[in-house]
């Protein structure tokens, strides 16, 4: 029997076919096969996986874009205070106190894994414990945070990538609040730069905003996307022997890091050396001084920490 398509009528209400002529075909109207039917599976399977791709890529790159942003923001916050305070460039360094009564870096903030430190947001916007905070230039709390960073916590103390042992079962998770740090050459006093942080003498500490206008703005990094494993003090300590990670800059931009210059700039660095990027499971994280002898990725960003005196 031909096959054909039904329609309104005497046809449609029997279940069968018009003939070319007129009046209906016997037998039931014509539907898909198996055949067909698994064809049509197939193409839609073909269509979308050649598609994912492109929409994972454009979901990366808008998360990147505004990671982009909001360092890009941090920076003006980072400038303008310095305008504000007569060229002195925010404090940065590390956390000398659990509880602070004022400000004494641009946001505070503990060593890996502080559970109040990943969740605390008062450590970001509070007047009594940022710097930024407290003036006019404050960025919202949401700046901090990178988009592509969906790694969580557990409210318990994090354990050191290798150690034995396992988050037990009860264990509530939260995703760490910040996702940025401050090169730790750039406004850290002695007294500031607690473990891990370590300053080379003989590399310049810049204090003031004229003396990183002075050598090379553009090739002096201010913020970085830290790896979420990595993330520590409000400042991201760097090895100028280049021997070590202290911190480990953000690979999560398909290989990529995002950093935002003096110059006012913010770009997104691609990595090289498989040792940057290191990806954890949850709840580990990665301990300070890393080997990295030899990396082309720390070879690249101690080039634009800081320069010899």
């Amino acid at each position: 029997m031909p096959r054909c398509l039904p329609i309104a009528g005497s046809c449609l209400t029997a279940g069968r076919c018009r003939r070319p002529g007129g009046g209906c075909w016997p037998g039931r109207a014509a539907a898909f096969t198996l055949i067909e039917l698994l064809v049509v599976i197939a193409v839609i399977s073909l269509l979308a996986a050649l598609l994912l791709p492109a929409l994972v890529g454009a979901k990366m790159q808008a998360a990147r874009v505004q990671c982009i942003s909001n360092e890009k923001q941090m920076l003006v916050a980072w400038t303008l205070y310095a305008g504000d305070a007569d060229d002195h460039l925010v404090l940065n360094g590390g956390e000398t106190s659990t509880v602070p009564t004022q400000p004494y870096l641009w946001v505070f903030g503990g060593n890996h894994g502080s559970p109040e430190g990943l969740t605390n947001e008062l450590f970001l916007t509070g007047a009594t414990y940022s710097l930024f905070a407290a003036t006019r230039i404050q960025p919202a709390g949401g700046l901090y945070k990178c988009p592509g960073d969906n790694s969580n916590w557990p409210l318990w103390p994090a354990m050191e990538y290798g150690s034995p042992g396992s988050v037990p079962s009860s264990t509530r998770w939260v995703s760490e609040l910040r996702s940025y740090a401050l090169n730790s050459y750039m406004g850290t006093e002695p007294d500031l730069a607690i473990k891990p942080i370590s300053l080379d003498p003989a590399y310049r500490t810049y204090m003031k905003f004229s003396q990183v206008a002075a050598d090379d703005p553009s090739d002096r990094f201010v913020f970085a996307d830290v790896n979420p494993a990595s993330i520590c003090t409000p400042a991201f300590a760097v090895d100028m022997t280049r021997a070590t990670w202290i911190h480990l800059p953000s690979a999560q931009h398909r290989s990529r890091g995002v950093l935002a210059f003096a110059d006012g700039h913010a770009e997104a660095h691609h990595w090289l050396d498989s040792r940057t990027l290191i990806r954890l499971g949850a709840g580990y994280y990665i301990p300070h001084g890393t080997a990295a002898a030899g990396s082309p990725d720390l070879a690249w960003l101690t080039a634009r920490t800081t320069s010899r005196k």
